[in-house]
């Protein structure tokens, strides 16, 4: 079996513990673990989806300093999402680490298009009993957004000082949960910043600009008005000898596979306030990773189980289900819409193919993970679909939106019983 391009996903968060107890409903289960003097952290694993919880120990800063100015890194491996503060604040998914056939290469390709400032940790090699390794530390364009890069081709274990635990590999949790892979990583940035985040990765990483959906072009990305007012581009890896990066064409019409990875870049239109785009920024204090996508065998099976363990997903207006042509979809490909309508999951067909082939997929969002809205987890299953279903993100919106609504009705509703109640008590006491 290859190894996914992601190889890990890094959140530094207040409580460690709480956070596993929020990811364990979602099918993770503890893989390794690592205590430093800076920090402790958790690997999670579902499948083939590695989490690793941060949680910054007091007054810990990753950098060791010298008289004459020069600092460098203290611990392999570690950062931080609140590196320039001196305490954790926000709970924030900012660290993607990809795997690479060739590291020099990557960091050569850095350099020469003007990145060396963005390389915060130079080609490291480390050893232990598992082999040798090499990484270096990527700073984004992104906010907070950093990469880890790994070549990791002599080393046959996780990574250099990270304790895996016993019955680790005995993980059937792919099996159980359907759950096993990263499909995609959003980031949301500020209106007008999208480009120059795109022009980043191709730089560096030699991505590629990618379609989103048919009513998308390349140059301008797929743009949702309608009252959402959000503009979508994405990027994804391909087989680049130039930069080594692992990656392997899966061909037309079969969706994506672990060794594939789209990067999605949403920003909000000009002038749009009032979208689940503008809250996370507000929330997070910056851009940065907004959602990641992990891709499930059986969708229904798989939110089914990941309801019963209270994982709480986000429902799209009921006319969604009731509108003629989303009906006929569903029955076309032999979806049972009472099913999907009671789990909220989201279906959005693609252009058929010269054979007639319906390609399509099936997705749906859960709220935030965190308290603040600062990141949430997306379930995608494809059924050979390439694109990221337009439709279902403007449902997402208007659920989002329809919530916001309730909220305020029922907020207006309690003032004004509270002002009743009031108003009868004062009446009672003059008699």
């Amino acid at each position: 079996m290859t190894h996914p391009v992601i190889h890990h996903v890094v959140m530094c968060v207040m409580n460690a513990d709480d956070t596993f107890d929020r990811l364990r409903k979602f099918g993770f289960k503890l893989f390794a673990k690592r205590e430093t003097p800076l920090c402790k952290e958790l690997v999670l694993r579902v499948g083939q989806v590695n989490f690793i919880i941060t949680e910054r120990k007091d007054d810990a800063s990753p950098y060791t300093k010298y008289s004459d100015g020069s600092k460098i890194r203290s611990e392999h491996f570690t950062t931080f999402c609140c590196e320039n503060q001196e305490n954790h604040e926000i709970d924030s998914v900012f660290n993607v680490a990809f795997e690479v056939r060739d590291i020099q290469l990557v960091v050569n390709r850095i350099k020469s298009g003007g990145g060396s400032a963005n390389v915060i940790q130079p080609i490291t090699t480390l050893t232990d009993t598992n082999g040798e390794m090499k990484y270096c530390l990527i700073k984004s364009v992104c906010g907070n957004v950093v990469h880890c890069i790994l070549q990791k081709s002599s080393y046959h274990g996780f990574l250099v000082g990270y304790e895996v635990m016993e019955d680790a590999f005995e993980d059937d949790s792919e099996t159980q949960y359907g759950i096993n892979f990263v499909d995609h990583v959003t980031l949301a940035c500020h209106s007008g910043h999208s480009e120059e985040i795109l022009r980043f990765y191709e730089m560096c990483f030699g991505m590629k600009k990618f379609s989103i959906g048919t009513k998308d072009d390349l140059n301008n990305g797929l743009i949702l008005e309608e009252g959402v007012g959000l503009r979508l581009r994405a990027m994804e890896y391909y087989k680049c000898a130039e930069t080594g990066l692992v990656y392997s064409n899966a061909g037309k019409g079969a969706g994506r596979d672990p060794n594939t990875m789209m990067l999605v870049v949403v920003e909000t239109l000009e002038g749009q306030t009032n979208c689940n785009v503008e809250t996370f920024l507000k929330e997070h204090e910056k851009p940065g990773i907004e959602h990641i996508a992990l891709n499930s065998t059986n969708m229904c099976e798989t939110v089914s189980i990941l309801s019963l363990n209270g994982v709480n997903f986000r429902k799209p207006p009921i006319l969604y289900y009731e509108e003629l042509q989303k009906r006929k979809e569903i029955s076309n490909l032999g979806k049972d819409i009472l099913t999907l309508a009671k789990y909220g999951i989201l279906l959005d067909l693609e252009d058929s193919e010269e054979d007639g082939t319906n390609n399509f997929l099936m997705q749906i969002f859960a709220r935030s993970l965190f308290d603040r809205k600062t990141f949430f987890i997306e379930i995608i299953e494809r059924n050979g679909a390439k694109f990221l279903g337009a439709g279902n993100i403007l449902a997402l919106v208007r659920s989002i939106r329809e919530e916001e609504r309730r909220k305020a009705v029922d907020a207006e509703t309690n003032k004004l019983l509270q002002a009743r109640e009031a108003s009868v008590a004062n009446n009672i006491r003059a008699t």
